[in-house]
């Protein structure tokens, strides 16, 4: 439809007159990796001050100049239909003009660059009162970002995403991810107060520890959830979030414990750390738990991949801590937009794998030959490795070869244009004890992705 971009831009007007109006608190989340995460995790901490503040977060991936006014408004996408942008453009009109209020007090909204200058609208449309910058590159120089095809350098991924700084509101609050150095130089553009969280000493938020809890069973052992230590402004707390993995969401959950805290709101800490042991649930694809078929373990985090997020995920499978006749298997699909880099981060995706130890690697897609050269070298055998053209020849293969108690590691980019050798949620759907779920459970599973399987 030709008239789409000028609707989305009407819409996005319509937004920044709203917000402009209403005023409410903007908490405005980026980074390379992590953000949906940190969105989640805070969204939870929030959900016992909804008995008085009326709180608006974004939902599933709206995180761009159209999602990010369909959040304000809490309207669905229109897709492509006119009418249902007619009556979107004319919500978003009365919504700007007074004769509607969405009473939202505070939002918080993620906000995704894919390329230069994408932030800058996002702000224009919601200046920030608070921000949180996720991370850049979390494993350090070597390791290219997402969306790396699309900027000159790693510097000016760190530029686009120091943007949110530069927009925020007077008096407002800056939260870095300390661990990262490109994030943590970004606390000297701001005179504004600014926060810490991550592992190093001296952060705000410190990630003391992360563990999981398992169950013992007659294959082994079966992870829980993730029992994550944080010190808080000088305070201990330990929290539990179930059904969840991974070294990732100790950062997500850190982030949001720092917003908590900068927003003071009234309530007793202990209580908000019950209500997560009672109430968490992850995001679909993302570091999630499921258990598989004949009692195998799923560790779903197929939603999308970047080479930070593949290392970090196969590090977590390798601490596993299982008994010697449970096995560990590594799922990978491809990981895109790295530009040139892409063939040297796949072969240190598999490097990485046979560093690890994992008993197999299953490779999938055009680059599927590239992680497995990268473990060949790194002296993994060629019988523990396995590759495939598409992830749903991955799936039958593991239906057969899997034992009781095995746990499987589902990982890869998105897919949507070209899903070969990436939508591996297909992979975990196959592995499902109880794949009726799957639609509670795994990312895209709406009936619009049905064209790109």
């Amino acid at each position: 439809m030709k008239l789409l971009p000028l609707f989305e831009r009407w819409l996005g007007v319509f937004a920044k007159k709203t917000i402009a109006r209403e005023k409410p608190i903007i908490v405005a989340i980026t980074g390379s990796v992590g953000k949906s995460s940190t969105k989640n995790a805070l969204s939870f901490l929030l959900d016992p001050a909804r008995s008085f503040l009326k709180v608006r977060v974004s939902r599933k991936n709206y995180n761009n100049e159209l999602g990010l006014p369909l959040t304000i408004f809490h309207l669905p996408a229109p897709g492509r239909s006119m009418t249902r942008w007619m009556r979107t453009l004319l919500s978003g009109w009365m919504y700007s003009v007074g004769l509607l209020r969405t009473g939202v007090e505070l939002s918080v909204l993620e906000m995704g660059a894919d390329k230069p200058g994408d932030l800058r609208k996002l702000c224009e449309i919601a200046p920030p009162n608070i921000v949180i910058i996720t991370a850049v590159m979390p494993e350090g120089s070597d390791i290219v970002p997402v969306h790396a095809a699309n900027y000159p350098s790693i510097a000016a991924v760190a530029e686009e995403k120091s943007t949110l700084i530069k927009c925020l509101q007077p008096g407002g609050s800056v939260i870095l991810n300390a661990d990262d150095q490109e994030v943590f130089a970004m606390r000297h553009i701001t005179h504004e107060r600014v926060f810490t969280f991550g592992q190093a000493d001296g952060t705000d938020v410190r990630i003391v520890s992360t563990n999981l809890r398992m169950e013992s069973s007659a294959h082994g052992f079966f992870p829980l959830g993730l029992e994550i230590t944080l010190e808080s402004f000088n305070r201990v707390r330990k929290i539990f979030l179930p059904g969840v993995f991974g070294t990732s969401i100790a950062y997500a959950l850190a982030a949001a414990f720092t917003v908590s805290a900068v927003l003071d709101l009234p309530w007793d800490p202990q209580d908000m750390i019950d209500y997560l042991a009672d109430h968490y649930q992850g995001l679909p694809g993302r570091t999630r738990i499921i258990p598989g078929m004949n009692s195998t373990i799923i560790l779903d985090d197929a939603y999308n991949a970047s080479p930070a997020g593949m290392l970090s995920a196969i590090r977590d499978l390798g601490n596993m801590p299982l008994q010697k006749t449970q096995r560990r298997v590594a799922c990978l699909g491809e990981m895109r937009e790295l530009g040139d880099q892409s063939e040297a981060m796949h072969r240190l995706v598999g490097a990485e794998v046979a560093k690890q130890k994992i008993d197999l690697l299953i490779a999938c897609g055009t680059l599927a030959h590239v992680m497995r050269d990268g473990a060949l070298v790194h002296g993994m055998s060629q019988e523990n490795i396995r590759v495939f053209t598409d992830s749903p020849e991955a799936g039958l293969f593991l239906r057969a070869w899997l034992k009781p108690g095995d746990m499987v590691l589902v990982k890869a980019s998105e897919g949507k244009t070209d899903p070969r050798g990436c939508r591996m949620e297909r992979v975990v759907k196959d592995l499902m004890a109880d794949p009726r779920k799957a639609k509670e459970l795994l990312c895209r599973q709406e009936s619009s992705w049905k064209k790109y399987s």
